[in-house]
């Protein structure tokens, strides 16, 4: 086997790593949302204005719920049609998995 294909069969199949990883980086966000220590409050407009109609937890957990479902229909979109758009996938995944590392990072650390 060349170095190429031990690196592809490696780095080849990013897809359900970076899937899970983003479902990763959502519970941590969940987790770290719910669990704010005081004087730390969630500056989503939307989030806050639901909380008004129910509690907040029960909203936050909705919405990464439905987050985490969207992702598992993405797996099994991409188990379906694999090869389909896997560059657009895979930079989309990565995009996700940044911004939900910087808000999980921003979370926990400050």
């Amino acid at each position: 086997m060349t170095k190429d294909q031990k690196l592809q069969a490696i780095f080849g199949n990013r897809t359900p790593i970076l899937l899970m990883a983003v479902a990763v980086l959502q519970v941590l966000d969940w987790h770290s949302t719910l669990t704010a220590p005081r004087g730390r409050f969630e500056t989503n407009k939307l989030l806050n204005w639901l909380g008004q109609w129910a509690s907040f937890a029960v909203v936050v957990s909705a919405i990464k719920i439905c987050f985490i479902v969207a992702l598992l229909v993405g797996f099994i979109y991409w188990r379906k049609h694999k090869g389909l758009y896997e560059t657009e996938f895979t930079a989309c995944l990565c995009v996700a998995a940044l911004v939900y590392g910087a808000v999980v990072f921003n979370n926990y650390f400050s």
